[in-house]
């Protein structure tokens, strides 16, 4: 958890009062929004808060990197001791231990265009040759394509630093040997079984979601 404080736009004038803070999760598209994996309604928190004459209040919440899908951000209401709207922003909260003040927190803007993604690029990982456990593909945007030619069986394959949103091909091809398998990374969902015969290319391509996972967005094709 961190720690939030603020300051009404305007002080009350008056001895301290009980408000209400509302924590709203937002922006997370069409999946439910979790808490360290675990499912959570929109309202994150609706608490009783102490608003001193000076009009500042004090509130925690739990930081972004522990909420998932990474878009989701907060929309955080004051009430005050009547229930009305004192002050209404959306905030994405760091995940650095400490206290954050919402007076010095640029609110965040939900309807502002995302940042551009690095661009796409053709590059494809030549004659690669792969054997053996962990081996991992990079997904950093450097490579969006992978050949890779088997000359052995490979287990515990992995693809790290993906980028929502990229396509990623695999291009598979068996030595002149043949028969080597492929364990496909975990986070690799619903791929085909390489093709085994010795000079065979199994071909496949996966969309990154921003979960982590690669999901496939046509059959594989094999020549």
């Amino acid at each position: 958890m961190v720690t939030v404080t603020g300051k009404l736009q305007s002080a009350i004038n008056a001895a301290a009062v009980k408000g209400q803070v509302e924590v709203m999760l937002c922006g997370y598209g069409s999946r439910v929004p979790r808490h360290n994996g675990v499912a959570l309604v929109a309202r994150l928190q609706d608490d009783a808060i102490t608003i001193d004459p000076a009009g500042t209040f004090t509130f925690t919440v739990a930081p972004n990197d522990e909420i998932a899908p990474a878009a989701t951000y907060y929309t955080v209401t004051i009430k005050d001791e009547n229930g009305d709207i004192a002050q209404v922003n959306a905030y994405r909260f760091l995940s650095v231990p400490g206290t954050y003040d919402l007076n010095l927190i640029d609110p965040y803007d939900p309807n502002q265009p995302p940042p551009p993604l690095p661009p796409l690029l053709s590059n494809l990982l030549l004659n690669l040759g792969i054997a053996g456990d962990n081996v991992t593909f990079p997904g950093d945007g450097i490579y969006i394509s992978f050949k890779a030619t088997l000359t052995g069986n490979v287990g515990n394959a992995a693809i790290s630093n993906m980028k929502p949103g990229n396509l990623y091909t695999f291009i598979i091809v068996q030595d002149g040997v043949g028969g080597h398998t492929f364990a496909w990374p975990a986070n690799v969902h619903n791929a085909v079984l390489v093709d085994p015969f010795a000079n065979s290319t199994t071909i496949q391509t996966f969309v990154a979601d921003e979960n982590g996972a690669l999901w496939p967005v046509g059959p594989a094709t094999w020549q």
